[in-house]
Formats: C-alpha cells, structure tokens, sequence
C-alpha cells in the first residue's frame, strides 16, 4: 500500500560559513587577479549563503554581514531578484530614515528529493530548498520490485506523486538515494545489497538520472542516517560519533572529526559482518550478510523469538508467532520472560560489537536507530552491558529521527550538490 502524506518540519540546519570576497585566485600555485566576472560570482554566492541564513533581512543588513558595498550588494540582489532566489517583500520598520526594503530566501525556487531504499520498503521525502520537508511517500517492495530496475520504477512514481500532491512549482533539482548496501559513492555505484536482487556492481546514479532526467547522488544508507543525525537529531554539534541502524540489515555509519569516514574502499561501517561469540568463524562474503545481522537484525531477532514459541509445550497464540522485532521488545517492557530473553541476548551481542568499535574509534557518542536500533529498551539494555567494562564506554542513544534519519541526510547532500548550481 502506498502512503503519501504532505507535512511541515522542522529544517534543516545546514551550517552557513561567511567568506570574505574572492579578490584573488591560485593557478597552479601562482597568484592571480580574479576576474570582474569571477569577482561578482563569488560575492553573489556569499549574498546568497547570507540570505538564507538570515532571511528575512535587508540590503543594509547583507552589507553589514558581507563587508561589501551598498552599490555592491544592491547590484547582487537584482541579480538574486532576477533568477528567483529573492523576493521583495516591502519596506521594513524605519529607524529614523527611509524603510529599509526586505529581502526573502525563496525556498520554493527549487525542490530536491529524497530516496531510502531500504531491504522491505522505499520511503522518499521532498523538501524545499531550506530543507523543510514537504511531502513524504512510501511503499513496500514486492517480490518482483526488488531488482534495480524495479526499484528505480518505485522512485519515480513516488517523486511524481509527491510533486503532484504538494503542489509544487519549482523544478525538482537534485535527488540522493540511500542504498542498503556497499556503495561507492564516487561512481554511483552499489557494489553489493544482499537484502535485494541482483544489487550487484548497480549503477544507480546512472539508472536514476536516466529515468528521473535530474542530477542524482547515492550513498550508503547507513552514512546517510548519520548524516541525518549529524544535521538534525542526536549528533547535532558532535563530530566524533557513529551511528548504529538496525532494521532488516545492521549496519553503521562513522562520523569523524564531523566528516563521514568511508575506508579504502567504502566498506567502512560494515559491522552487520562482525563476528558473533559462540559462532564458528565466517568468511566476509560480500553478496551474503554477516553474522551479526543474521542474530540481531529484524530477522534474526524474530527467528530466535519464534524458536521460543516452538519450545513451550503448550500451544501459542498465532499473533504471538507473527510480531516484529519491535513488538518484541514491547513485551519484554511488559514483563513477557521469553521476550526478555530475546532483548538481552540482542542488547549483549550488540555491546560486545559496540565495545569492538568504541576500542577502534573512541566516539563520544553511539546513536542507535532503525526500525530496530531506535526502541528504547535496545538502548537501555546495551547500555548496562556497556558500563561492565572499564573504559571506553560511549553514551548510547535512541535516534531522536527514527526511520527518517535517512531521508534528513540524502536532503542534506542534495542540497549541498545544488549550492554550487543554483546561480547558473
């Protein structure tokens, strides 16, 4: 079933860094006098980097902030003005003199779009270009769905569909897919997804701006729930944390003195491949999951649940034999013995690989989300098998953006792709 809902969020908060006018450049280690043209790109960039982070504000205001001059910044407005990235809004409360006119950011210049494709459903998100959510689209991928080609056919239909919804004007400008599997981010390309079929060596960027017939960007989608957190939820203002999303598959994104860390080879973060004690040792094949995600993914945990059920000599409820991981930790919260002992085996394998990469990078922080990861009672059991050791005890929380950290990221780098575009 498709679900498609049209809300307002809260945006996100993009970091806006103001630069000095560009008066010179480097050329193969020389200096050289910037260019008029080059000259009047850069402090048109600078006004627009000042207008959104201050709108609504006035000319005088830009001048201030900017260190131009009046006629300087007056010339770059109507330029702004002109290529619909600035409106007008009237005249301002004067101070004694004229009124000041002030100036808008229009977020609804542009659109970017956001893709989770995830091991059992695609969620998508489209925002403006202040990052504030304006439509949001689901669906379960079915059996004869999970192929490339027919995932990307679920992408667009769900972009049209949140374009006709919101009512939008402005052109969609840039989408980011999140991919649940290795990727190389440089190429666009998803080396391995063993949740979905076929996901091998997949050109995804490549398949998605063919159909989409706009700029694409693929990540991890793991990474990008970090950057989601990074952004807007618990790893707002931390640079050194790692976000741990449990959900069909396990994973985690690493976050690096505030940079995403992907490895020689992108497969940094990759933990649903660690170890479980007690377990014989396993090669890392890269089209087939870990051992990790098989004992503390979604399915892992309702394996181990149903294998429970079957060793009661009495009969059990048949809704007892079809509840979800988070369901299950529901009743352990409600006293359910057999529940609980699913929660601590699940929160004890999952210390022992946090203890693993706390012992590797020393965050400050671990942000448990997904599906899974996100419920509360995972966070506070992991935790209390955490504080048995001596030292290298990060805080753990719940993700404060659940399912939607990844959605938040991919709206995140599509608007930094765009930045560079949006005054040509």
């Amino acid at each position: 079933m498709h679900k498609l809902m049209t809300r307002r969020a809260t945006p996100i908060r993009r970091r806006m860094t103001t630069k000095v006018p560009m008066t010179h450049r480097t050329i193969a280690g020389t200096q050289e006098p910037a260019r008029p043209a080059q000259l009047r790109e850069a402090n048109d960039r600078l006004l627009l980097k000042l207008l959104r982070a201050h709108s609504p504000c006035s000319k005088a205001d830009l001048a201030r902030l900017s260190g131009l001059t009046a006629p300087t910044v007056s010339i770059g407005v109507s330029r702004l003005v002109g290529l619909g990235l600035a409106e007008e809004m009237g005249d301002g409360i004067s101070s004694g003199g004229r009124p000041p006119a002030i100036l808008r950011f229009n977020e609804k210049h542009g659109h970017v779009a956001a893709a989770d494709i995830g091991g059992t459903r695609v969620r998508m998100m489209l925002a403006d270009l202040n990052g504030n959510p304006v439509a949001q689209w689901d669906t379960r991928i079915g059996e004869n769905q999970k192929t490339p080609r027919g995932v990307v056919n679920l992408v667009q239909q769900g972009l049209t569909a949140m374009v006709a919804e919101a009512g939008v004007s402005g052109k969609v400008l840039h989408i980011t897919a999140a991919a649940p599997g290795i990727t190389d981010v440089n190429r666009g390309v998803v080396l391995a997804a063993p949740n979905l079929s076929g996901w091998n060596d997949v050109p995804l960027r490549t398949l998605l701006e063919r159909q989409l017939g706009i700029p694409a960007g693929v990540e991890n989608d793991t990474n990008l729930a970090a950057v989601g957190e990074h952004a807007e939820g618990m790893a707002r203002g931390i640079d050194d944390f790692v976000f741990i999303a449990m959900g069909t598959g396990v994973g985690a994104g690493i976050f690096l003195r505030g940079a995403l860390h992907h490895g020689a080879t992108w497969s940094a973060g990759e933990i649903g491949y660690l170890s479980v004690s007690g377990m014989p040792r396993q090669r890392l094949l890269m089209r087939e999951t870990g051992q990790l995600e098989r004992i503390t993914g979604g399915l892992g945990i309702e394996a181990r649940w149903k294998e429970l059920l079957r060793k009661e000599r009495r009969s059990v409820r048949e809704e007892l034999s079809v509840l979800r991981a988070s369901q299950i930790f529901d009743m352990a919260e409600a006293g359910d013995a057999r529940a609980e002992e699913v929660l601590q085996n699940t929160g004890r394998l999952l210390a022992e690989a946090l203890s693993t990469i706390a012992l590797l990078y020393n965050p400050e922080l671990i942000v448990l989300g997904g599906g899974v990861g996100a419920h509360p009672a995972l966070c506070r059991v992991t935790t209390h098998y955490l504080q048995e050791n001596d030292f290298a005890i990060p805080k753990v929380r719940s993700s404060a953006l659940s399912t939607q950290a990844q959605l938040f990221g991919a709206v995140s780098l599509s608007l930094a792709a765009i930045e560079a575009n949006l005054l040509c």
